[in-house]
């Protein structure tokens, strides 16, 4: 005997052909709403990587309405009586039951399913996590429990002139600190970054976190800093004052600063590009 199958059946049918589309579609807009609507992205990966993300997110929401146009059609063209499914099964003759009809076999047949459409469904999170509760960018968790701070690269630092504060990214700062440090004898400096603590209650530092991708791949850049109260943890500040003259080591390169001026500011708009501070 044949009909419609059951609406719970019918229910699980229509997610099943409607999931994978709707799945797409969400996770384009997830990454549309965090590279065109927002600057989200700039908490997980470089700013180069903009363009990409951005036609990644067209292409999956060009993808997920492009499934849901044919299973729309595909619905719309299905025949009305047209309903039977793997319940429906014939009946033999003498037998009394349907194949439909083996309990143990049937049900956890459907179930097995069930579960597998309702796990599908979780991909989901990651897409609306995005969208309404975005995680921070790394901070002084990472900066505190990475186990090297990395170095400025090795360049022909020169003369700074005759200014009598120099804004200066983190990097350079260290890089001089390690291999020209006669540039920064006596010189007043201008640094930003994010506070973590220190190994005393005299000392923190002043980070900065660089990426060569995403955030999974981040260095750490550090700078002790003495002579002003630590600010909480991820404060983002400017600090002025005059490096601490001592021997730092390529292996450990982690320069100290005597600070003459502390100010908390707004984090920036791209946490992980190490630019020196602007008047702006």
């Amino acid at each position: 005997m044949t009909g419609r199958p059951p609406a719970r059946a019918e229910h699980a049918r229509l997610l099943s052909g409607l999931g994978a589309p709707l799945l797409l579609a969400l996770t384009g807009t997830g990454l549309l709403h965090t590279t065109v609507r927002s600057d989200v992205y700039l908490r997980y990966v470089k700013e180069g990587l903009r363009p990409y993300l951005v036609a990644s997110g067209l292409l999956l929401l060009a993808l997920g309405f492009a499934g849901l146009g044919v299973e729309l059609v595909h619905r719309l063209r299905e025949p009305a009586g047209d309903d039977t499914d793997e319940h429906d099964a014939p009946v033999h003759a003498g037998d009394g039951r349907a194949h439909g009809d083996d309990d143990d076999h049937g049900h956890g047949h459907v179930h097995g399913q069930g579960a597998g459409r309702h796990i599908a469904w979780l991909l989901a999170a990651p897409a609306l996590t995005l969208m309404f509760v975005a995680p921070p960018a790394l901070g002084s968790y990472t900066a505190s429990r990475d186990g090297s701070a990395s170095g400025g690269e090795q360049s022909a630092y020169g003369d700074l002139g005759d200014a009598a504060t120099t804004p200066m990214a983190l990097e350079e700062f260290i890089g001089r600190a390690v291999h020209a440090p006669k540039t920064l004898d006596g010189r007043e400096v201008r640094l930003l970054g994010f506070v973590s603590a220190g190994k005393s209650p005299d000392t923190w530092y002043l980070n900065r976190l660089k990426l060569s991708c995403c955030a999974a791949d981040a260095r750490t850049l550090h700078v002790e800093v003495h002579g002003a109260k630590a600010p909480g943890n991820d404060t983002w500040v400017e600090v002025t004052g005059v490096w601490r003259a001592g021997h730092v080591t390529v292996e450990n390169p982690v320069p100290a600063l005597a600070v003459e001026v502390l100010k908390p500011v707004p984090p920036p708009r791209n946490p992980y590009l190490d630019a020196p501070p602007t008047d702006g």
